[in-house]
Formats: C-alpha cells, structure tokens, sequence
C-alpha cells in the first residue's frame, strides 16, 4: 500500500517507509522525492495501543479463565495496528530540518551517556 505525499498529493510513500518515518529519518516519497514524516506522538500512540490491547487481554482472559477473550485481545490489537496506520497523516519537511534534528538527537544522545558515566 502506498500514502499520499504532502508535497506531491501522489501514493508514493511506501507503508513501511511510513512506518519507520521519523523526524531525524523521514520517508522519502517515490514519485517527487519529498521527505515527510509521522508525529512522534502518533507513532508512539500506536506502539502503545498495539502492546497494552493484547496485555490488557490477557490479563481478563486469565480473570475470567477464558481463551476467547484472549484471542479477541489479539485480534483488536493486529487490526487496530494496521487501521491506525493507514490513517495516519504524513507532515512534510525539509533535508535541512531533518539533518538538524539528526544532530541533535546524536548530540542529546552523547550528552546523556557522558552524564551516565560521571554521575
């Protein structure tokens, strides 16, 4: 499946550039060569959905000792997963923007393991 581009309004950003877009790592669309990406908070939202649906359904399976409940848990989570990633939206961005926010994430990232190691 392909998502519309918000710079091009074309299908040419791939599913699973989609769902591994991020704002230092944006997708890249096939047709115009925009970059785009998915708000972190919507991607971690998903992330959380997918992985409390089926906890959440084990947890009243084994409350009610009921394997249905269980599959159901299953069932929400797989399906849920894969419809909130096909709504969700991709914002657009510049190769400038992106490489700045790749810097600072490495920079946030060296900053916090030279305060692990001395403190």
């Amino acid at each position: 499946m392909k998502h519309v581009c918000p710079h091009c309004q074309q299908p040419g950003v791939s599913n699973a550039a989609l769902r591994w877009s991020t704002r230092e790592g944006p997708a890249q669309c096939g047709d115009c060569g925009g970059l785009s990406h998915v708000l972190a908070s919507t991607a971690n939202a998903i992330g959380v959905f997918t992985w409390m649906t089926p906890i959440g359904g084990l947890v009243l399976g084994a409350a009610f000792a009921s394997v249905g409940i269980v599959v159901a848990g299953l069932l929400v989570a797989g399906l849920g997963n894969v419809w909130m990633w096909r709504r969700c939206e991709l914002f657009p961005t510049e190769r400038k923007t992106a490489q700045t926010a790749r810097r600072v994430g490495w920079a946030a990232a060296l900053v916090s393991a030279v305060m692990a190691f001395l403190g």
